[in-house]
């Protein structure tokens, strides 16, 4: 049973039918009714049933209190086969449910002996009902994140100076107040909001003025335009960590995701909470994440994101393990002393890539899935990574001349051949990256950024997540995002 209805669960399959007849028998009889949309879980993930139908519902009306209860009475009136009486225990024999912006009826499933709850969620223009669709077809975890960054933006701007630009953004100017301002999101609108603060910043009870709101979904995308919202969950939160500026910010994002994504007692040791739980770690270890903290790395990124690293195969362990390999050499022929610390990191504990962790760096997780099975991979992957494998002793040399800054011309020749002759590379992008870099000390400036450019391809295509790509692409690569 689910939710406030108690209705069944319902398999995709059922969904689209389900809702059709629910609008052509139901809502087409309300006259204000003008659209309806699924959104929801329906649409951000590829689960195979659901809990309860997420319908934005579109209606012609000024006050949204008032044609809420005309709705109701509109569907209570409708007969019992139709509309059916809830089975939940705490409201047996209710009808419909009205609570902050939805309705909730019973309906029966099509083509089955079930009933589905359906949460009608009201819009009053086409722009309120675009902007919650777009709100709501987002999973939880990435709401969660806009959230948080909608919150820290004007934080952001004024520690970086430039709060009129952002409020530029969505057509508005510094506001003539002395009050905290903060932007808010909700799945119902964006607002703008003004405070009074106490001591620890907190907000004052009864000062808070609402300046400014909008339903249209583009104003958030104009505020927040610095970001990809499109993005990956995981993509996103990396941009996220490497703009932030604000000491602050990442905490008030950590506090106001924790507070939005949640575990349910109904989701412990299922899928889904696998799912928030994996997305709450990546967020609260936002610092444990970071690049070179002192100029060192401290921790890999990448491998926490299982959904990712078990879709790896064997060649796109070679191709990422071989254009990070490149990286790293490339960064120490251009003087950058991190990159050649985390390259002597690669070998220094473990001289032979014979263990394995999470907490290792990306680049040491694929290169010891060659010569130890690693449970972040795919068991398949790791036995076809086995014949792949250099020597273990022949790669440390290689990587030890690399961290150490003294890789001569015919070491770069003699090592990336071997490299890709072992490896069987045979990714036209890599391969060529393979052929640049075994001369990179002829390049003129026109090849060189051609193997930074093929560097970059692959690496935001296939690796965009891995710590050795995130955290120099602001340095190296900035201008192929623009």
């Amino acid at each position: 049973m689910s939710g406030v209805a108690g209705s069944d669960r319902i398999d995709r399959e059922y969904v689209k039918p389900t809702v059709e007849r629910y609008v052509n028998d139901v809502l087409k009889g309300f006259p204000p009714f003008r659209d309806a949309k699924i959104s929801g879980s329906f649409n951000a993930s590829g689960k195979h049933d659901f809990g309860d139908i997420d319908l934005i519902v579109q209606v012609d009306a000024d006050n949204k209190k008032d044609i809420k209860k005309d709705l109701q009475r509109y569907l209570e009136a409708r007969p019992n086969t139709e509309i059916l009486p809830f089975t939940s225990d705490k409201y047996t024999g209710r009808r419909s449910y009205n609570s902050g912006e939805i309705v909730t009826v019973s309906y029966p499933q099509v083509g089955q002996n079930k009933t589905v709850q359906i949460d009608n969620i009201i819009a009053l223009t086409p722009e309120e009902s675009s902007f919650k669709e777009n709100f709501l077809n987002m999973p939880a975890e990435k709401q969660g994140l806009i959230l948080g960054l909608v919150k820290v933006a004007i934080q952001e701007a004024q520690f970086v100076r430039k709060l009129p630009d952002l409020l530029a953004r969505v057509g508005l100017q510094v506001p003539n107040t002395d009050k905290k301002l903060e932007f808010n999101l909700s799945g119902i609108n964006l607002s703008l909001r003004a405070y009074t603060a106490d001591e620890q910043g907190r907000e004052v009870k009864g000062t808070r003025e609402i300046l400014w709101q909008s339903n249209k979904w583009a104003d958030t995308v104009n505020l927040l335009s610095h970001y990809n919202l499109r993005q990956s969950f995981e993509d996103l939160l990396n941009d996220v960590k490497m703009s932030l500026k604000h000491p602050a910010s990442k905490e008030r994002i950590k506090g106001l995701f924790n507070s939005m994504v949640s575990i349910k007692s109904g989701e412990v040791g299922t899928a889904k909470g696998e799912r928030k739980q994996e997305t709450i770690d990546m967020v609260n270890t936002m610092e444990k994440y970071t690049f070179f903290r002192d100029n060192i790395l401290m921790e890999g990124k990448a491998f926490h994101n299982r959904n990712w690293s078990k879709k790896l195969s064997a060649v796109d362990v070679i191709n990422l393990t071989t254009s990070g390999i490149i990286l790293l050499y490339v960064l120490s022929e251009e003087g950058d002393e991190s990159a050649r610390k985390y390259t002597r990191k690669l070998y220094q504990q473990y001289p032979g890539f014979n263990k394995t962790s999470i907490s290792m760096s990306d680049i040491y997780t694929l290169i010891s899935a060659f010569y130890t099975k690693t449970h972040m991979l795919d068991d398949d992957t790791c036995d076809l990574l086995k014949s792949k494998a250099l020597p273990a002793w022949l790669l440390r040399k290689y990587l030890n001349k690399i961290g150490s800054g003294k890789m001569t011309s015919q070491d770069a020749i003699t090592f990336f051949y071997r490299l890709k002759s072992t490896f069987g590379v045979q990714n036209s992008n890599v391969t060529q990256a393979l052929s640049l870099a075994q001369r990179y000390e002829k390049l003129d400036g026109n090849e060189k950024h051609k193997l930074y450019r093929l560097l970059y391809g692959y690496f935001n295509t296939h690796g965009r997540i891995m710590d050795i790509f995130s955290s120099v692409r602001e340095k190296y690569f900035d201008s192929f995002d623009k």
